[in-house]
């Protein structure tokens, strides 16, 4: 019992000894939580609360989260910059003529209609994909070093990282001027230089793409008309020579009117040779030579002009008119042929001027700059939103509390 009276007096003598900090360390090796407890700070905290929960009530729980949202967006909210470009989608040849009247209303001009295009393929999956795939954006909004309410979680799905990336690309369309605006976010101003510049780039291929692929078809379907004209023409010149060669004939026309001249020719001459046998007749007998002689030459003359006669005229295919009227039906379609021929390559070099006329392209209004201040989040702005916002929660959180109170009673 000595014993243990004399360690009770040297104890509050040792700590006599001890420095206000030492014991306080001591304090807080023996006993972290009732060192905690009875510090000031606590006691002082404690006390604040209490004070405020008692004049402010469930209203210090919007101030709590108004605080919370303060805190977030000046230490915690990653920076992010944006970087801008303009550009006006035109023909080659831009003749567009105004709509008069009531027309013009719901019309759109061949302008605003790329454009329009324009601004929803800079807003698809294809471009976002594509703008993956050239500056890896995907990974870029993934990064670790991003604040978590700001990054794109890792491993999001193809909808997930399209949702978000709409969410960082602002695109305008100024109706009046026809200018397209394209804004986009990124968590560095050299990344987002970057990025506008690849999308302006991609979005040229695009419309230049675009423009291109329906002058091809244009052509595309000229050439296929002009070589399809051309083998006709060439089949049909093919059945002309053809038809020569079976038949020797260069052209029936010009050996019908060679027959029908010697049918005229013979024709007189049998005329002729019944005049003098008429006179011979007359005072000659029936039975001379000479009477005779003429007489089988007129027969000689009419058997060679049935003969002839029968080379023009006849149910035989062989017959001059019969063809003569094959040679002009191919002739005839030799000769149409020919004149879709040329009019398919009249066509095709109408197609190609055209084809030149609307090619599209880009004409940069404002190029992408390096940018060299943040521009989102818009911090002051989110933290009035979300007080707002609070509040809004907060009195209609009231006055539900208070109609349920009122039925109750």
């Amino acid at each position: 019992m000595s014993n243990n009276k004399l360690i009770q007096k040297q104890e509050p003598l040792e700590e006599q000894k001890l420095s206000s900090a030492q014991r306080k360390l001591r304090k807080l090796k023996k006993d972290p939580k009732l060192f905690l407890v009875d510090s000031k700070a606590y006691v002082t905290t404690r006390k604040t609360l209490y004070l405020t929960w008692a004049k402010l009530g469930s209203f210090a729980l919007v101030l709590l989260a108004s605080m919370m949202v303060i805190g977030y967006y000046t230490l915690l909210a990653s920076p992010r910059f944006a970087s801008q470009t303009q550009f006006v989608v035109k023909q080659a040849s831009d003749n567009e003529m105004p709509i008069p009247g009531l027309a013009a209303i719901g019309a759109a001009s061949p302008s605003t209609r790329d454009a329009l295009i324009i601004q929803e393929f800079v807003q698809s999956m294809e471009m976002a994909e594509a703008l993956d795939k050239a500056v890896g954006l995907k990974a870029h909004y993934e990064d670790q070093a991003w604040d978590q309410f700001s990054r794109l979680k890792a491993g999001s799905t193809r909808e997930e990282y399209l949702e978000y990336f709409q969410s960082r690309i602002r695109v305008e369309y100024n109706e009046l001027s026809e200018i397209l605006l394209v804004e986009v976010q990124a968590f560095t101003p050299e990344y987002a230089l970057e990025l506008a510049n690849t999308l302006l780039s991609i979005s040229e291929k695009f419309i230049n793409q675009l423009g291109v692929n329906m002058a091809n078809s244009q052509l595309q379907y000229a050439q296929r008309e002009v070589d399809r004209s051309h083998e006709a023409l060439k089949q049909q010149q093919v059945r002309l020579v053809e038809f020569q060669n079976t038949h020797k004939l260069i052209s029936p026309d010009t050996q019908s009117g060679a027959l029908l001249s010697a049918v005229h020719q013979l024709e007189a001459e049998i005329i002729t040779q019944e005049t003098e046998l008429k006179s011979l007749q007359a005072y000659m007998r029936p039975d001379t030579a000479q009477v005779k002689a003429l007489e089988y030459r007129i027969e000689a003359l009419r058997q060679q002009l049935v003969q002839e006669k029968a080379k023009l005229t006849s149910s035989n295919q062989e017959s001059l008119n019969k063809l003569a009227a094959d040679f002009k039906e191919i002739e005839l379609n030799t000769k149409l042929s020919a004149d879709l021929y040329a009019s398919a390559l009249t066509s095709l070099e109408m197609a190609r001027a055209e084809a030149v006329k609307k090619l599209k392209h880009l004409l940069i209004v404002e190029q992408p700059r390096l940018a060299q201040e943040d521009s989102y989040p818009k911090r002051q702005h989110s933290i009035v939103t979300w007080f707002v916002v609070l509040l809004l929660i907060y009195f209609v959180g009231r006055l539900t509390l208070a109609v349920i109170k009122e039925h109750r009673d």
